[in-house]
């Protein structure tokens, strides 16, 4: 009969059945998921309990449950800490502000206190009346879905963005095809059968 171990989970006691131990840890299974507890309590990942499904637990756990133990001196020893979340922070050390700096600028002892203003913004370039050219497309390419060739549709055709029919030249057969703007209308295209 399999042995069943208590273990703090979570903020509750649980109960699941001993699966291998490696010195003071135990894998544990409980509720289709495998825990590792060392000193009554699940390990910890941050703030939630680290659990395992059978295929992603480690190699060394996978031994120990077909009964291949390492040797006493190969065993895991974990830090209760090294599972805490690690804290990244970078300590600015403050010093005194020295009476020769103000804000950036560097004033000599002797001299009074004067700052000059910037200089003068550079005038933008004068502004010449260039209008944008507006791009007036005629046609537009569009690929039969079912040979691959390309051909022109006029523009006027479907420019109100309604779908409509076309036989493609080359193999005389009709596609759907809808106008859909881009920086230049693209068509989309459809095949029918």
């Amino acid at each position: 009969m399999e042995e069943t171990i208590t273990f703090w989970l979570d903020n509750k006691i649980c109960s699941g059945f001993k699966v291998a131990e490696i010195d003071s840890q135990t894998l544990v299974l409980y509720r289709d998921k495998y825990y590792i507890v060392t000193g009554g309590a699940a390990r910890m990942n941050g703030v939630r309990p680290l659990h395992y499904s059978k295929t992603s637990m480690p190699l060394l756990w996978k031994k120990a449950m077909r009964g291949i133990l390492p040797p006493p001196a190969a065993a895991i020893e974990h830090d209760e800490d090294e599972f805490l979340p690690v804290t990244t922070s970078t300590k600015k050390e403050r010093t005194p502000m020295q009476k020769s700096t103000i804000s950036g600028f560097e004033l000599a002892d002797d001299q009074p206190q004067t700052i000059k203003p910037a200089p003068a913004a550079a005038k933008k370039a004068a502004a010449t009346d260039v209008k944008p050219v507006k791009i007036v497309q005629t046609v537009v390419a569009a690929t039969c879905p079912y040979c691959n060739h390309k051909q022109d549709l006029p523009f006027e055709k479907g420019k109100s963005g309604k779908p409509f029919f076309a036989t493609c030249v080359r193999c005389n057969t009709e596609f759907g095809v809808r106008f859909v703007p881009v920086t230049l209308y693209q068509a989309q295209v459809a095949a029918f059968k």
